[in-house]
């Protein structure tokens, strides 16, 4: 197991600010209400290269930084808590919800930073103890809190935990954003201003969404259940990160070139052409699900600032034949099935949205789900002593779950892929082999 020592747990105040005093309560909209039952988010930056650095001086940047950034992003200084004449969560944004501060945890790890860095994750659970863990066994719970590990061979790494509600993975990435430019230079990255308000998210009936969401996932509030999986299921679970170069992207999107994919849909439909050939699903005509989110600011009317930190993103789905997918043209059909999801989603992002409290996944054989984008730029968060080297997120440990983020040199995408243990080594061959019809 990872050895991960507690050095100390703190709080990190709010600074006052002439920022504009925000609400006391922020109404969940309905996109955020899908996710109130999620565990937290835990994202986790590795920095290998600060083996000279003062570790006090990183703390303190980063605690400094983190007190001046929170009144501009106050919701994730807040609490999720319920408010039982809503019949819904909230998140408190009063004086006594954030007087307490962010928890703020500094630890030192005994283990070679270059081996928690590679791209395959042997021992999940070890793994996460580099993030804050937050438990919601009742609400009020935290939003945001913070775990800096040292390793006593050199380097450092930022494990942040953050619940889904406060935003999606755009909204998320622009906190992190604006911490690390504040860590690094003193201010704001220039002309940014978030955008918090909820009202932006209109849609007939979206208050009572928001509600059956809560009547849904958790029937007994403010007891609430986690949307989890067992520590048993998680054993014999492995994952591993590719790195895609451009030439290989371009490789993929020509095979496609008559559907015109775009990198997304062409990496997406290798990954799931891959996995439902390793699963073994060639004589399986049983339906194959394939979910995705899509970021909808743009897509709204009207459009919603792209600075708004919310969660904006609406769950897309693609469907399949198993046979099919698996098949010789799987890689083609998975295409043409993600690009029709995708349109449809473009031309009404929101089509079906009355039934998606009452939609029950399961994850199975039969089911790819893939969170992230290939345009967050997660490795560009310089706090202050150099890029990440390596970015991962510790969290969405589940047989078929895939996370995309954009590459840290131009052009490359990286993909985590989370597999029984006994279907990677197959997929990784067949994943990155020269392409053939899969």
């Amino acid at each position: 197991m990872l050895g991960v020592r507690v050095l100390e747990v703190s709080r990190v105040a709010v600074q006052l600010s002439p920022y504009p005093v925000p609400d006391k309560a922020i109404e969940l909209s309905f996109l955020d209400s899908m996710f109130f039952d999620f565990p937290h988010l835990q994202f986790i930056y590795l920095f290998t290269n600060t083996a000279n650095a003062n570790f006090p001086e990183i703390i303190g940047s980063l605690k400094s930084s983190l007190t001046r950034i929170l009144p501009f992003f106050h919701p994730f200084a807040g609490k999720l808590t319920y408010i039982p004449s809503a019949t819904r969560a909230v998140i408190d944004c009063s004086a006594s919800a954030i007087s307490e501060g962010i928890t703020f945890i500094e630890a030192e790890s005994n283990l070679d930073i270059h081996s928690i860095a590679k791209d395959e994750v042997p021992e999940l659970e070890s793994f996460v103890q580099l993030v804050p863990n937050v438990t919601i066994p009742e609400l009020p719970t935290v939003v945001l809190a913070v775990q800096v590990t040292r390793f006593l061979k050199g380097g450092v790494a930022l494990g942040i935990a953050v619940h889904h509600t406060v935003g999606d993975g755009k909204g998320i990435l622009h906190f992190f954003e604006a911490w690390a430019s504040i860590c690094r230079t003193g201010s704001m990255p220039p002309g940014f201003v978030p955008v918090h308000n909820r009202a932006v998210i209109k849609y007939p009936g979206d208050d009572e969404i928001a509600k059956e969401f809560s009547r849904k996932l958790a029937p007994t509030l403010p007891r609430i259940t986690e949307l989890n999986h067992s520590l048993q299921e998680r054993a014999h679970l492995t994952r591993r990160t590719f790195l895609l170069d451009r030439a290989t992207i371009k490789s993929w999107k020509k095979q496609g070139i008559h559907l015109s994919p775009s990198t997304f849909i062409s990496i997406s439909a290798r990954v799931v052409a891959t996995v439902a050939s390793v699963r073994g699903l060639a004589n399986d005509d049983g339906p194959f699900l394939v979910g995705f989110p899509v970021d909808c600011r743009s897509r709204w009317n009207p459009p919603i600032d792209d600075n708004y930190t919310g969660n904006c993103s609406s769950p897309c789905f693609a469907r399949l034949t198993a046979s099919k997918v698996a098949g010789p043209d799987g890689f083609i059909r998975a295409c043409a099935a993600m690009k029709e999801a995708v349109i449809k989603s473009t031309k009404e992002p929101l089509v079906g949205c009355k039934g998606w409290p009452n939609r029950s996944l399961k994850f199975t054989e039969r089911v790819v789900m893939f969170s992230g984008s290939v345009g967050h730029k997660f490795y560009e968060t310089d706090f202050g002593w150099g890029k990440p080297d390596r970015f991962k997120l510790a969290t969405l440990i589940r047989d078929g779950v895939v996370v995309m983020v954009k590459g840290k040199e131009e052009g490359t995408v990286e993909v985590a892929v989370t597999l029984y243990a006994q279907h990677m080594d197959a997929f990784a061959k067949m994943f990155l082999s020269p392409f053939s019809r899969i």
